[in-house]
C-alpha cells in the first residue's frame, strides 16, 4: 500500500478504537442504557464467579484490569505468562495450560504490559496484518476493504488477551515473504504461527489438499513438492520446539498439548447433536458452519467442474488454500467436539484465511452475477430456519441471534456493494460498523462479567 493509504488506514483504526471505547462507555452509563437499550439488550451477571449466571437489565460493567487476566482463555495465557508451565498434577489449571502454545504469553511477558495493554496491542497487530493482506490480495478499493473488515461483528476476539492477533500477524508475515520471494521471512512467519496456536494439522492438510486441488483442476499444473516439504518441515519444527519446551515442565509425552485438550472434552468423536456453550456464540457459529461448508464447498466444487486453468499466482493459490483451511477447521471442530460448535467462528472467521477470501472478492474481476445475492439469501434463510427452529439447542429468535443477523447482512451488502454508488457504500458500511461495534461491546461485556462462554 502507498504511504497515503497506510496513513488513512491508521486514521480509520484510531477512529474505530475511539468509537468502540466511546460506545462501550455510553452503554455503561445507566441513563443511556436504561432509556435506549434495556428493553431489547439484556445483560448478564455472574453471582458467584463460577457458573451461576443470570440475565439482568443492568448497564454494562466498566472496564477494569482484572477480567483481562482472569476470564476464559485469558486466564490460562496470563498464568503461562507469569509462571510458565509450572506443573502440579493436583492443579487442574496447570494441567490444562499445556493445551495453549507459548509464543503469545511469551510476547506478553516480554512486553511487560497489562491485560488491557496486550489487548490493544492485539488489535494493532490485527490491523497491521489487514494492511499487509490488503497489499497482497486486494488491488482495488483498499480503503473500502478496511471498512468491510471493521464492520464485522467478530472483532471482539482481537480486543482481548487471546492469540488470534499474533497468529494473524505471523501468517501475514509468511505471506509477505511468499510474495517477496523471501524464503526466510516465509519460514519465520510460519514458524511463529506454529508456535502460537495448535493448528499445525490444519495448515499442513490445507497445503497438501490445495496442491492436489490445483492439479485436479488443471492437468498442466505440477504439484510443488518443494513447497509442501518446506511448509510441512517448518510447521512441524515449530510444534517440536513447543513440545520440547513443555516437556521440560512435564516429563511425559511429547504430545501433552494434545492430551490436555481433553480438559474441554476435545477428542475424536462422532457428532451426535448441534450444541454450544452460549447462544451468542451459537448464532455466529451456525453462520460460520453454513458459510464454510455450503458456500465454501459450492465455490470449490464449481471451480473444479468448470475445469478452468488455475493461474499460478499468489491470490489464486492462497484463495484456494484459504477455503481448504476453513473447511478443514470446520470439520475438525465437528469431529473433535462431538457436534459442539463452540469457538467455530474464532477458528474460521477470525483467521487471515477468511480475510483473504473477503479481500479477493473485493477486486473488480470477481464481482458476482446479479442473481447470486438472491440465491445466497435463500440458502442462508432456509438454513437459518432449519437450525434455529428444528435444532434442540438455541431455538427461537432473541438478541443473542444478532451476531448471525449482522454476519448475514454483511454478506448480502458485500455482494451488492459494487452496484451501489460510493455514497451508499460508505453509508451502508458506516451503519454496519456502528451496529457491529455495539454487538462487539455487548460481547466484551459478557467477557468482563464472566458470563456464558461465547468464544
Amino acid at each position: 500500500m502507498k504511504t497515503k493509504s497506510i496513513f488513512t488506514a491508521a486514521i480509520i483504526t484510531v477512529i474505530y478504537l475511539i468509537l468502540f471505547i466511546t460506545v462501550y462507555n455510553l452503554l455503561s452509563t445507566p441513563s443511556i442504557y436504561n432509556r435506549f437499550f434495556s428493553g431489547f439488550m439484556p445483560t448478564y451477571e455472574n453471582l458467584d464467579g463460577n457458573v451461576n449466571v443470570i440475565t439482568t437489565q443492568k448497564p454494562f460493567t466498566h472496564i477494569t484490569e482484572k477480567p483481562f487476566t482472569e476470564t476464559m482463555d485469558a486466564y490460562h495465557y496470563a498464568t503461562i505468562k507469569n509462571n510458565l508451565y509450572n506443573y502440579d498434577p493436583n492443579d487442574e489449571v496447570s494441567r490444562s495450560n499445556f493445551a495453549f502454545f507459548p509464543l503469545f504469553p511469551f510476547v506478553w511477558r516480554a512486553l511487560g504490559v497489562s491485560g488491557t495493554g496486550i489487548s490493544i496491542i492485539n488489535f494493532l497487530l490485527h490491523c497491521i496484518s489487514i494492511i499487509i493482506l490488503i497489499h497482497l490480495f486486494c488491488r482495488d478499493n483498499k480503503i473500502l476493504s478496511l471498512l468491510v473488515i471493521f464492520s464485522l461483528p467478530t472483532l471482539v476476539v482481537f480486543l482481548i488477551p487471546y492469540s488470534e492477533g499474533l497468529f494473524m500477524f505471523s501468517i501475514s508475515l509468511a505471506l509477505l515473504g511468499w510474495k517477496k520471494e523471501n524464503r526466510l521471512l516465509y519460514i519465520a512467519g510460519l514458524l511463529m504461527a506454529s508456535m502460537t496456536r495448535p493448528v499445525f494439522i490444519l495448515l499442513i492438510a490445507s497445503c497438501i489438499a490445495t496442491e492436489i486441488y490445483q492439479r485436479l483442476c488443471d492437468k498442466n499444473y505440477k504439484i510443488n513438492y518443494k513447497n509442501i516439504g518446506i511448509t510441512t518441515a517448518t510447521i512441524l519444527s515449530g510444534v517440536l520446539l513447543v513440545s520440547l519446551f513443555q516437556r521440560t515442565y512435564h516429563h511425559g509425552s511429547l504430545f501433552t498439548f494434545i492430551s490436555a485438550q481433553k480438559h474441554w472434552g476435545t477428542y475424536l468423536q462422532i457428532p451426535k447433536t448441534i450444541v454450544d456453550w452460549s447462544n451468542e456464540g451459537y448464532a455466529m457459529n451456525v453462520w460460520s458452519l453454513l458459510f464454510c461448508f455450503i458456500f465454501g464447498g459450492f465455490i470449490l466444487i464449481s471451480k473444479f467442474l468448470k475445469k478452468n486453468k488455475i493461474e499460478k499466482s499468489i491470490p489464486d493459490y492462497w484463495y484456494n488454500f484459504s477455503w481448504m483451511y476453513l473447511l478443514f477447521a470446520t470439520l475438525f471442530v465437528l469431529m473433535l467436539q462431538g457436534g459442539c460448535l463452540h469457538s467455530l467462528y474464532r477458528y474460521t472467521l477470525c483467521t487471515p484465511f477468511f480475510y483473504i477470501i473477503v479481500l479477493k472478492h473485493i477486486n473488480k474481476e470477481t464481482i458476482p452475477q446479479l442473481t447470486k445475492p438472491i440465491v445466497i439469501s435463500v440458502i442462508f434463510i432456509i438454513a437459518c430456519l432449519i437450525f434455529f427452529t428444528v435444532a434442540d439447542y438455541g431455538k427461537g429468535w432473541n438478541f443473542a441471534k444478532i451476531g448471525y443477523v449482522l454476519l448475514s447482512l454483511n454478506l448480502l451488502f458485500f455482494i451488492i456493494m459494487h452496484r451501489l454508488r460510493n455514497t451508499l457504500k460508505y453509508i451502508g458500511y458506516g451503519t454496519l460498523m456502528v451496529t457491529g461495534i455495539i454487538w462487539n461491546c455487548y460481547l466484551l461485556n459478557m467477557f468482563i462479567t464472566k458470563a456464558w462462554v461465547f468464544l
